[in-house]
């Protein structure tokens, strides 16, 4: 059993015993981010609220722990040989968790600078998000991405560990009233990877790894959608396990003023005038290549848009289509004219 029913898990994560599986979950991601300790939280608490929602989060140890308190243990209330036993007077440690499976089973690897676990043996994905202007997601552009990720100590030597012949888990005998049991824990000694790492001759303080910083040169391609993802295999965290993990970055698309997307579709306002629209003269409109001239297609009425062909979003490859540029006209009616002005009107309104 690796839970302890004399702790009250509930309270723990402040749910009722009543909450439901997405309640308990998203009490425990609040938790988690606020005392995680790799946001300088309070370890201890991190690891007790870890061990509730391990418990309590897992539908099949729910329901034995909750069996437990509302049967053998609220019968002997803690104090018979059931609650001395499990209560940890012999001094068995039976909790074991992995704050990378945690998190990644929380967070999904998309909270921030969380990770995500690949497998219990690979590498954790990294994933950033970065902005870009409009304009540059249309004509694609090139950033530098710094990031940090767990990588191997330069100049670590590796043993196997001697307490555990490099299994990563002991064997644990205690006495109880019904004799010897057993339990396997994770070796405390190399806390489960069952190498033991060095460097000149002092042990490292987190296995192998050490966080660096790193730097890379990011080609955006032109047309890349909001909320895309670039990736970067083998660039992500390094495990006890030598596999390494992927670096992801999401690609946000800051809003412009100027343009909108839809679907491959480039769509701008331009002013033009009355004068215009009813001569059919050339505008200059805004684009992300630079201004563009483009003559008012006779018939334009207001609320018409003007299609333009071939300047586009998309790449325009075989058997793919470019999208093409509307011009949405922003008709300007003059408020005042001059005496000359009014003349021409009038004679034009005569002529009709």
């Amino acid at each position: 059993m690796d839970f302890d029913v004399k702790k009250n898990y509930y309270d723990i994560l402040g749910v009722k015993e009543d909450a439901s599986a997405e309640e308990i979950k998203k009490a425990f991601k609040k938790a988690a981010v606020k005392h995680h300790p790799d946001r300088w939280g309070d370890k201890k608490k991190f690891q007790e609220m870890n061990e509730a929602y391990q418990v309590i989060g897992d539908e099949k140890k729910k329901g034995q722990y909750d069996a437990y308190r509302k049967g053998w243990y609220s019968w002997f209330d803690g104090q018979g040989w059931f609650g001395w036993f499990w209560g940890g007077q012999w001094g068995v440690d039976f909790w074991d968790f992995d704050i990378g499976d945690l998190m990644g089973g929380i967070f999904g690897g998309g909270f921030g600078w969380w990770s995500r676990k690949k497998s219990t043996q690979g590498g954790e994905d990294i994933q950033v998000a970065i902005d870009i202007s409009f304009e540059e997601s249309y004509t694609g552009v090139t950033k530098k991405v710094a990031y940090s990720r767990m990588k191997k100590v330069e100049g670590a030597d590796e043993r196997t560990c001697e307490s555990c012949n490099g299994h990563g888990s002991v064997v644990q005998q205690i006495q109880t009233p019904f004799g010897v049991m057993q339990s396997q824990a994770t070796c405390p000694k190399c806390s489960g990877s069952g190498k033991i790492y060095t460097k000149d001759g002092k042990p490292l303080a987190n296995g192998w790894l050490e966080k660096m910083k790193e730097t890379l040169e990011v080609k955006i391609p032109a047309a890349i959608n909001a909320g895309a993802y670039i990736k970067f295999a083998n660039k992500g965290n390094e495990s006890s396990s030598h596999h390494v993990g992927d670096f992801y970055i999401q690609i946000n698309v800051v809003n412009s003023r100027l343009y909108e997307r839809k679907s491959d579709h480039l769509y701008t306002k331009a002013n033009v005038s009355l004068f215009d629209m009813v001569l059919w003269w050339e505008i200059t409109v805004d684009h992300p290549e630079g201004k563009l001239k483009i003559k008012v297609p006779k018939g334009t009425q207001v609320g018409d848009m003007i299609k333009i062909s071939g300047k586009w979003f998309g790449a325009g490859w075989f058997l793919s289509r470019k999208g093409d540029l509307y011009v949405i006209p922003q008709v300007d009616i003059p408020k005042k004219l001059s005496k000359d002005q009014e003349k021409l009107w009038n004679e034009l309104k005569n002529k009709k």
